[in-house]
């Protein structure tokens, strides 16, 4: 085949197998055919200049990358279609933080149907034969593919703004470049990250004060019973609620993905040192366990891996069996207060929480108050009912880790604070979307309304008093709130009254 022929083929093949979810946003959005074959020829121009380029080293060259490109695409297609994901930027952030057992959750499925069609063009394009083409072809057919994009952009101008208001979106809906592109930005970005500043010191009053951060995982507010919710998801919160023992207070989001959601509660001024470093250096100890993924970087007394503190519960004599599970934190919590009872403590308990697709895979196998359940890494593939019915046990076995955590504190000398909140939502289905991660901007409230809980046992009561509740919580508030609850003395850019929950 010709070489311009092998070029157009590729940029027509990737066009229209690969890019459906793409035009069918377009047009979703009344972007119109118009837009649609101005998307297009931008797209079938730039890929032929990118194959030119990738050709001068010689022919085998461009057909290795339409290969790699072909598979690429068709995986990233597989997620695109399954979750409804847009591959931006934040979105493959998300992916390079992925751990293992979040990946094997997301293998499954028809990722093989997908993965097939990937290798059929990767072979296709290997084997297929190639004429060869002088340097002059390859200018030419670079610079007319060049000259047809800039003159049908200038020709096309009106479209300029739909093209603006819709770039992150586009963009991360084009393959191969929303992927690749995204991902070396992010890595990028990480390289060239500077060394944080440090906020001005600050004095404490409290003393051995123990404040509980319970970072939860994908747990929307709508489906908690305290917030109203049909379902008795929330039984043992429900009681201490009645009991005027817990207050269910309402958050919203910073962001619908972990590591973003993390940083608005942690920092509260950008490039400066976010909460555990800060109050390490301020002499409070601080401890931080994780069954999960995503936290920063960060200075702390003692942050294990997950691997050693299970083996320090094991030796504490706690039940194996629960070791893989989020109550595993909550049974640490004693162990902790005593290996710090005379300091003003901070533990950080990142939960498992309610992170799909397999919700399934978050709480034990006999627990299961809500049957039938989803157990399909894809959740489209199953009934709205048992997806919902998965998802709401672990809300279920979330209210039993919480109502752990404050009857630990209960019963402890100690004043003593937690503070309960999720990073994000999760959507189930609704408009069509699936876990979570859209672009906040289209995010539905699903994925942005949170539980905030908040435990204050009799001891630190006793010194502290809550300001009038609000309708609504920003997550910015934790980062003062707990600041707050430690007595925060003098003046620092680290403290803002504002964002304090106590007077």
């Amino acid at each position: 085949m010709p070489f311009w022929a092998v070029l157009l083929l590729y940029s027509f093949i990737s066009l229209f197998v690969f890019h459906v979810p793409l035009l069918h946003y377009i047009l979703e959005h009344e972007g119109g055919w118009g837009l649609v074959l101005s998307v297009a020829l931008a797209y079938i121009c730039t890929t032929n200049m990118l194959l030119v380029l990738l050709s001068l080293p010689g022919n085998l060259c461009m057909q290795i990358a339409m290969a790699l490109l072909s598979l690429g695409n068709a995986l990233a297609l597989y997620y695109i279609n399954t979750y409804h994901v847009f591959l931006t930027k934040s979105m493959m952030g998300n992916v390079l933080h992925t751990n293992a057992s979040e990946v094997s959750a997301l293998i499954g499925g028809h990722l093989w149907l997908f993965a097939l069609l990937g290798v059929a063009l990767a072979v296709l394009f290997l084997i297929l034969p190639m004429a060869r083409a002088h340097l002059r072809a390859k200018l030419g057919i670079f610079l007319t593919s060049a000259l047809i994009f800039l003159v049908w952009s200038f020709t096309h101008t009106k479209q300029w703004l739909f093209l603006d208001h819709h770039a992150r979106y586009i963009g991360g809906l084009s393959l191969p470049y929303s992927y690749s592109v995204n991902a070396l930005r992010v890595l990028l970005a990480s390289w060239h990250q500077s060394p944080p500043k440090l906020f001005d010191n600050l004095s404490f009053k409290a003393r051995r004060t123990i404040v509980v951060l319970a970072i939860g995982e994908s747990a929307r507010r709508a489906n908690y019973g305290i917030y109203g919710y049909a379902r008795a998801t929330t039984p043992k919160l429900q009681e201490r609620l009645d009991k005027q023992e817990i207050l269910a207070l309402k958050a919203t989001s910073c962001a619908t993905y972990t590591t973003a959601a993390l940083s608005c509660m942690l920092t509260c001024k950008q490039g400066y040192e976010n909460l555990p470093s800060f109050l390490h250096r301020q002499g409070v100890k601080v401890v931080w366990l994780s069954l999960n993924d995503g936290q920063p970087s960060m200075h702390v007394d003692w942050h294990p891996g997950e691997n050693t503190w299970k083996r320090w519960l094991q030796a504490k004599g706690v039940d194996g069996q629960t070791l893989d599970f989020d109550m595993a934190l909550a049974h640490a919590l004693p162990f902790v207060i005593q290996r710090y009872v005379n300091h003003n403590l901070l533990v950080i308990l990142h939960l498992k929480g309610s992170h799909g697709p397999l919700y399934v895979d978050k709480v034990p196998k006999h627990f299961a108050p809500f049957k039938p359940l989803c157990t399909h890494s894809e959740p489209n593939a199953c009934s709205v009912e048992s997806l919902i019915n998965a998802y709401d046990n672990t809300i279920a076995y979330n209210d039993m880790v919480l109502d752990a955590i404050i009857d630990n504190l209960q019963h402890i000398q100690n004043p003593a604070l937690l503070l309960y909140m999720s990073d994000h939502g999760e959507s189930l289905g609704e408009h069509g979307l699936y876990l979570h991660g859209t672009p906040y901007l289209i995010a539905p409230d699903v994925q942005k309304q949170i539980p905030f809980i908040v435990y204050a046992n009799p001891m630190f009561k006793s010194t502290h008093h809550f300001k009038a509740p609000l309708q609504d919580y920003d997550q910015r508030v934790i980062f003062s709130s707990v600041l707050g609850a430690f007595g925060a003395q003098g003046m620092s850019d680290a403290y803002n009254p504002h964002w304090d929950i106590f007077q």
